[in-house]
């Protein structure tokens, strides 16, 4: 029997694929592949040797790589399945109110108005699921990590999208075994540390380093290194936040490889240097490892860098060779056997993809980076960002509608701040408990860096470039640009192999075979055939007057499509979020043509700053102002830096944006007849040949004069 290479890489595949036909498609796999081993088997035990496929199927039978990928995902699709049925059951019950006993397993996130925690129930119907608890900042009830508690409370079934392509609140607490939120009533405090005592040690170890931070740095600094060390993200400035997200430097907020690289590297100073002996360098490393994942709460991109460094520094303790390959394959293996879900966390799969982006390119970037005359570590860190980018690039087209062209030079000014910050970080830390004033003094060179790392992020968000716009990719033209990508790497490696001359005759000779000519050619007329009948759908589509109501939480906004594909947006909501951006790029569209601000209220007009701001807006539509709001003023600031076509109505205008589209002015009057916003806000009917439909944002009723 052939023994199969890297079965776990195998197990992980068909795993992940089980996982995603559950997600998307809600039925079992299991049908479609006992179909297809049955196939296989009676291709093996047939008589036409001669066919070529049948050969193909018969090696992989031998191996059993089939038979093995298909276990998996008939396990995986079906534990996913089985999952969904419980969250989903949970939903459909729907117990409005609960009285139960809970432990507490997160610590308080400060809200406006309430505090919420993190909870697990502790026994009875509900025991060991997960919720969010909403408690009143008057209830005086502060809670702490390890606090069994008694509890009532009225349970809120989690939203889903509430947009096109939007944000999907149920899933994402999926991802978390979180079943909901409870509005508690009541809650009565039962007993303290009810937690498993290694739980315990390791929060408290997270809050001491949390604690000691800001007792040796500023605010703005010790938020950072809290964020850089641990993940933790709460309180850094919003500012900070920005810059990193727009110099492509968000990544380093997020724990994952890089920070426990340093980690790693550190602990392995500090132990060599000490002459202990490598065996008890490697296992005090990994237990350091085991350790940090407890203590930034086993996020999934600290487990995979994490897992990966135990696997590795393993095989050393065990003489055996390491293969990252199958490191990365067990890892996630491990993060979706315990939960699933975790498929659809943004931070794994870029997690994942950085490091899959490292082994697969570094190799071939080197080699032509190679060929420029700068220096090798400087060839280095810009291989590794460009490996990573690679892969990580069309993902963030596709979940946050941003492409970078700047980040090799952002990445290559912070990447060795960053390593420098982690290692004196947690050792500034550690000192503090020996000698309080050395700590101070190692703390001012810590500051340094980290004011450094600011300006960095701050300097580089500023570069033209560096944070693109754009719509919402197609899925199938992310999955296009990775193989496009992946077959050139394989090329380019044949390119620089010792052979390559023979191996790519060898190939040309392949690929033009009078049979894949054939077969290319079909391929090409059924594309073309695809193409035509798709855009014929999308044309006749776009023949009739589309309307759309995008929720934006407090507020209204509406987006119109005319005929000629004009776009017309009324108002924006209150904007604290960018729902309203997200939701027009998912409809890719880039460009307004007209945006209709019936009046300048926060929860009317905030929405649409960030859209007149990134997007392209031909014209803006308002009506005269009873007085400039500081909404106004902001909005007029933008309109005159972008130079804006601002178009003033007033009852009795009349637009016309297409041929059978027009949009009719009620009111307000030349002479305004109130001294408030509201009352003088635009009301508009917008008419498409026999039908109209009336856009009212005034709150008195209006007279039936103004509506002819």
């Amino acid at each position: 029997m052939v023994i199969i290479k890297r079965p776990i890489l195998i197990c992980t595949l068909g795993y992940i694929t089980g996982i995603i036909y559950g997600l998307y498609f809600k039925k079992s796999i299991a049908f479609a592949f006992i179909l297809i081993l049955f196939v296989f088997y009676i291709c093996k035990y047939n008589n036409y040797n001669k066919i070529k496929l049948v050969r193909y199927l018969k090696i992989f039978l031998k191996q059993n790589i089939i038979l093995l990928f298909c276990i998996s995902a008939i396990v995986s699709n079906i534990y996913i399945l089985h999952l969904n049925c419980k969250y989903e059951e949970f939903y459909k019950n729907n117990p409005k109110n609960l009285s139960v006993q809970a432990i507490v397993i997160g610590e308080a996130v400060e809200k406006e108005y309430n505090y919420t925690y993190t909870i697990k129930i502790k026994k009875g119907y509900y025991k060991n699921k997960k919720f969010i608890l909403s408690v009143k900042k008057n209830m005086n009830n502060i809670l702490q990590y390890g606090d069994l508690i008694e509890l009532e409370g009225e349970y809120i079934i989690p939203s889903g999208s509430r947009n096109y392509k939007g944000f999907n609140y149920r899933e994402y607490l999926k991802t978390k075994k979180i079943y909901g939120t409870i509005k508690a009533n009541n809650v009565k405090i039962l007993e303290k540390n009810n937690l498993n005592p290694i739980l315990l040690k390791s929060n408290n170890i997270r809050n001491t380093i949390i604690q000691k931070a800001k007792q040796i740095l500023p605010n703005k600094t010790s938020s950072l290194l809290i964020g850089l060390l641990l993940g933790d993200k709460l309180e850094i400035p919003e500012k900070i936040i920005e810059d990193f997200k727009i110099s492509n430097l968000s990544h380093m907020l997020s724990v994952s490889g890089a920070h426990t690289s340093y980690l790693i590297l550190g602990i392995t100073y500090i132990l060599n240097k000490s002459k202990i002996s490598k065996k008890w360098v490697y296992i005090i490393t990994i237990i350091a490892l085991i350790i940090f994942m407890f203590i930034t709460n086993f996020t999934s991109s600290v487990i995979r860098a994490c897992l990966m460094g135990c696997f590795a520094i393993g095989a050393k303790l065990f003489y055996r060779k390491s293969d990252i390959i199958t490191s990365i394959a067990l890892s996630l293996l491990i993060i979706l056997i315990i939960n699933p879900f975790a498929i659809n966390e943004i931070g794994l799969q870029l997690s994942y993809l950085g490091t899959l982006g490292i082994i697969l390119f570094n190799k071939n970037i080197n080699i032509l980076l190679s060929k420029l005359k700068i220096n090798k570590k400087i060839i280095k860190l810009l291989a590794v960002s460009f490996s990573a980018q690679i892969m990580i690039m069309p993902l963030m087209a596709l979940k946050f509608n941003t492409i970078s062209l700047t980040f090799f030079i952002s990445n290559l000014l912070a990447s060795p701040i960053l390593g420098l910050i982690m290692i004196l970080g947690f050792i500034t830390i550690f000192i503090t408990f020996i000698s309080f004033n050395i700590a101070k003094l190692l703390a001012v060179i810590l500051n340094l860096g980290l004011e450094t790392l600011i300006l960095i992020a701050n300097l580089t968000s500023k570069i033209p470039f560096s944070n693109i716009i754009i719509k919402t990719p197609y899925v199938i033209t992310i999955l296009l640009i990775y193989i496009f990508v992946l077959i050139f790497n394989y090329i380019y490696a044949i390119y620089n192999s010792k052979n390559r001359l023979r191996k790519i005759q060898k190939k040309i000779i392949e690929i033009l075979t009078l049979k894949n000519i054939k077969i290319l050619f079909v391929l090409i007329i059924i594309i073309v055939i695809l193409f035509n009948i798709f855009f014929y759908l999308y044309f006749s589509i776009l023949q009739n007057l589309k309307i759309y109501f995008i929720d934006v939480g407090q507020g209204d906004s509406t987006l119109i499509v005319t005929p000629n594909n004009k776009k017309i947006l009324i108002d924006g909501g209150e904007g604290k979020t960018d729902v309203l951006l997200s939701y027009l790029l998912d409809r890719r569209i880039k460009t307004i043509d007209y945006i209709i601000i019936s009046h300048f209220d926060s929860d009317h007009c905030n929405g649409l700053i960030e859209v007149v701001e990134k997007l392209n807006v031909k014209n803006i539509i308002i009506s005269k102002q009873a007085y400039l709001s500081d909404e106004y003023i902001n909005i007029a600031k933008i309109i005159n830096k972008k130079r804006i076509n601002v178009i003033h109505v007033k009852q009795g205008d009349k637009i016309s944006i297409d041929k059978n589209v027009n949009i009719h002015i009620f009111y307000p009057p030349k002479k305004l007849e109130y001294d408030d916003l509201n009352n003088n806000s635009i009301v508009a009917k917008i008419s498409y040949n026999n039908f109209s439909i009336l856009f009212t944002r005034r709150y008195r009723k209006i007279r039936n004069e103004h509506i002819k």
